[in-house]
């Protein structure tokens, strides 16, 4: 995974987590996950391609969210929630935004990738040309998003294995 860090110690609470720096034509952006009180197996991190991520999700049936997948930079950058990511990126490394979170239901009669959160942060990646970005999933469609959309020679992890157990 090309875009992992390691690890991040956050002030809040003593909490780690997961930090990813993804490039983009105007300036490199932080993103994380976090551990959860449970289901950290459950949760995995996928690195698409961002071309192959677009593809998939101009194919989710009925999406809410078809015009935006099927806009470009141009009318990206024209809807007035684009200006909310640009201000979440701008805080950097010190305080990186979440991850999009995605599904990937595996056996789809036609793939696709649907969004839960993060939208407009990928509007936002893609409008500024990232080759690549970390997305969340549920781990048992994890691999079929790694298949279908992850970047080439790398694999998906869990929020587990990123983001180990503290030890006391």
């Amino acid at each position: 995974m090309e875009s992992y860090l390691g690890l991040q110690a956050r002030a809040w609470h003593g909490q780690r987590a997961a930090l990813f720096r993804v490039r983009t034509a105007v300036v490199d952006v932080y993103m994380s996950v976090s551990r959860s009180n449970y289901g950290n197996e459950e949760r995995a991190v996928v690195e698409v391609d961002c071309a192959r991520f677009f593809t998939l999700w101009r194919g989710a049936p009925g999406s809410e969210h078809a015009a935006l997948a099927r806009g470009n930079p141009q009318t990206w950058r024209a809807d007035p929630r684009f200006e909310l990511a640009a201000e979440g990126f701008s805080f950097g490394e010190a305080d990186p935004v979440p991850l999009a979170e995605v599904s990937c239901p595996p056996g789809a009669a036609v793939p696709y990738v649907a969004f839960t959160d993060g939208v407009i942060r990928t509007l936002w990646l893609a409008a500024y040309a990232a080759k690549s970005f970390p997305v969340e999933c549920a781990a048992h469609e994890a691999e079929a998003l790694q298949r279908l959309a992850g970047t080439a020679g790398s694999r998906w992890l869990s929020v587990a294995e990123l983001v180990p157990p503290q030890m006391a």
